[in-house]
């Protein structure tokens, strides 16, 4: 099988054709209407496109003046917030790398990508992660200058500096150099690197995807046609801005004039959703699982009739989707049942996002299958797609007036598709990235002489260009809150204890990581003479679980909380060749120990 299909794209629409060109001509576009709104001391603030666009000279020549140089990188280093795109667009506009660090990220890997990355500047949000990135220059001598984003409690160390010195330096060199601003930003190239975005590989530290300004500009600008938007739609920010699909989402919302607004954090969501009202909205799977288990919890604690009454309206809800998916319209009674069941049950689904969702997009991580119908059913309609940090986020995407569950949808213009002999997805196009940072071999691996990027992944495409992802070559995790993990890096960790012989880390779709342990025999029959303990069954003591308790507890102490291990079983025996668990060389046959161990499994996660 060797099917391909390619989606063409239009000339650019900007000039030059760069995100900082988005953002220069819409802000003079729109002047004083609204560009983003955030929530400061309990009330939701605007900035205007008018004010932006007069803080980005300042902001530009304040980097400059800490001696950014083009092509140096700067850090980001900060949960979701409005500042955070300021930054961005920013170190953009002044012909820096942006480079993103995850806040939850452990002190190792924020080292590795400073060092790595060769980090001078870099933006922290608060004194909490200035605590991590100051232990990270006492080990590496960087990153040099940093700028907090909050007001400090009390005096910085030598190199950090408030936002607001740090604005009063832009002001000082902008005013004594008027004209250098305009200059600095055009001379931005849509060939130049725009950010190294670090992402997890199946071994090792995680690797630094080279992503160009022309890259961010296409993506951004093809992905919007997959779908009809309005000036007056409206999103809300609260993905890891680190992460590409929110920060690609920022930057289709310039193009397109949207107004965005950062919500306070992820627990309160739901509130933000019903406060702010969003006609559009960006998110992954984790967020509807909780939608959907809160709607549960609902019900449950209803009355008997309250129940029937749903039950009657979800089967009126699918008969009247099914009609929608095969487009056919729905019968006069069935409409006028729908109407009902909407007033009575579905209205308070709709109203915890708000009220106003025309569509909902979904990325990250595979949606299960039971959610889309089951929103659907609702009135809800859930566009899932598909991409990768190394495709700068969206590939491929289902569109409103055509979408199959089941399917990540057909390709975004200007990215073409192929499945290789082995059922692996190729991807080749304007968004693809341009290889890993310092690392040629692995660029080599993944990217081939034509272009066309191997992405792990195995699927099909039917004759209407629909993909479906039915399994993962690479054995990379994707969590339920589109976290990508490297497994063994977890397991050569938690066998690190004697007593354990072999571990594997499962997640993937889940919302958190769970752990299959075996024992050595040796080790277990010295551990049971140490502790005296007797039976015939040593591996279920107490004593032996709460050992590897403890060890599990102290891997996760040098681990980013997504990365920790939740909940572990014990197997009663190893894993073996004869079984088909291991390989000749002893590496772990993952599939087939998930397969035999899956009803363990879900213990783990429905225990």
């Amino acid at each position: 099988m060797n099917e391909h299909l390619a989606v063409n794209s239009e000339e650019p629409l900007y000039d030059p054709p760069t995100v900082c060109g988005i953002f220069m001509q819409q802000a003079s576009r729109f002047g004083d209407r609204t560009l983003a709104m955030s929530r400061k001391n309990g009330v939701w603030q605007s900035v205007t496109w008018r004010q932006s666009r007069e803080l980005l000279p300042v902001a530009v020549m304040g980097l400059t003046a800490l001696g950014l140089k083009k092509g140096d990188s700067v850090g980001i280093a900060s949960r979701t917030r409005r500042e955070w795109s300021e930054a961005d667009i920013t170190i953009l506009a002044a012909g820096g790398v942006t480079i993103g660090l995850y806040p939850s990220a452990s002190l190792w890997e924020i080292t590795h990508v400073v060092s790595h990355s060769g980090l001078a500047i870099c933006f922290v949000e608060d004194e909490a992660l200035l605590v991590k990135l100051l232990a990270v220059r006492a080990q590496t001598g960087r990153p040099e200058k940093m700028v907090l984003f909050d007001p400090p409690a009390g005096a910085l160390p030598a190199g950090v500096m408030t936002l607001e010195s740090f604005l009063e330096a832009g002001r000082v060199a902008h005013a004594a150099d008027p004209a250098r601003f305009e200059a600095v930003w055009r001379a931005v190239q849509p060939d130049d690197l725009a950010t190294i975005a670090y992402t997890s590989g199946t071994t090792g530290p995680p690797k630094g995807a080279m992503i160009t300004h022309a890259n961010l500009y296409y993506t951004a600008i093809n992905a919007t046609k997959m779908h009809a938007y309005e000036e007056s739609d409206f999103g809300i920010a609260f993905l890891p801005l680190t992460h590409m699909l929110q920060r690609m989402s920022v930057y289709a919302a310039m193009h397109l004039g949207i107004v965005g607004a950062y919500a306070e954090s992820i627990d309160k969501l739901v509130e933000n959703f019903q406060e702010l009202r969003p006609t559009v909205q960006v998110s992954v799977p984790q967020i509807f699982e909780r939608i959907y288990n809160r709607v549960q919890a609902m019900l449950e604690a209803g009355s008997p009739l309250q129940r029937r009454v749903f039950d009657w309206a979800l089967d009126v809800g699918k008969r009247a989707a099914a009609c929608r998916r095969e487009n056919r319209p729905l019968p006069l009674g069935l409409s006028a049942r729908r109407a009902v069941a909407h007033r009575l049950v579905f209205s308070k689904i709709h109203d915890i996002f708000g009220g106003r969702v025309k569509y909902l997009l979904c990325g990250g991580a595979p949606m299960p299958l039971h959610l889309l119908e089951f929103f659907h059913a609702a009135g809800l309609l859930i566009l899932e797609g598909y991409g990768l940090t190394e495709t700068v986020a969206p590939a491929a995407v289902n569109r409103a007036e055509r979408f199959r569950f089941g399917t990540v949808g057909q390709l975004i213009p200007g990215m073409e598709a192929k499945i290789a002999p082995d059922g692996e997805l190729l991807l080749r196009g304007k968004g693809l990235f341009q290889g890993y940072y310092k690392d040629p071999e692995a660029t080599a691996a993944a990217i081939d002489a034509d272009g066309w990027f191997a992405t792990g992944d195995i699927a099909a495409m039917d004759n209407e260009g629909f993909l479906t992802i039915t399994d993962r070559k690479k054995d990379l995790i994707v969590t339920a809150g589109g976290k990508n993990i490297a497994p063994q890096n977890i397991e050569n960790l938690i066998r690190t204890l004697p007593l354990i012989s072999q571990a594997l880390v499962y997640g993937d779709r889940r919302k958190y990581l769970t752990a299959l342990v075996t024992l050595n025999d040796r080790e277990l029959a010295d551990f049971a003479r140490r502790e005296k303990l007797s039976g015939p069954a040593p591996a279920g003591h107490e004593k032996v679980r709460r050992a590897v308790a403890d060890h599990i507890a102290a891997v996760n102490s040098r681990l980013a909380p997504y990365e920790q291990i939740r909940k572990f079983t014990i197997l009663p025996a190893d894993f073996t060749e004869a079984a088909g668990e291991l390989t000749p060389t002893l590496k772990m046959r993952r599939r087939e120990i998930i397969k035999h161990y899956g009803d363990k499994i879900d213990e783990l996660y429905n225990g």
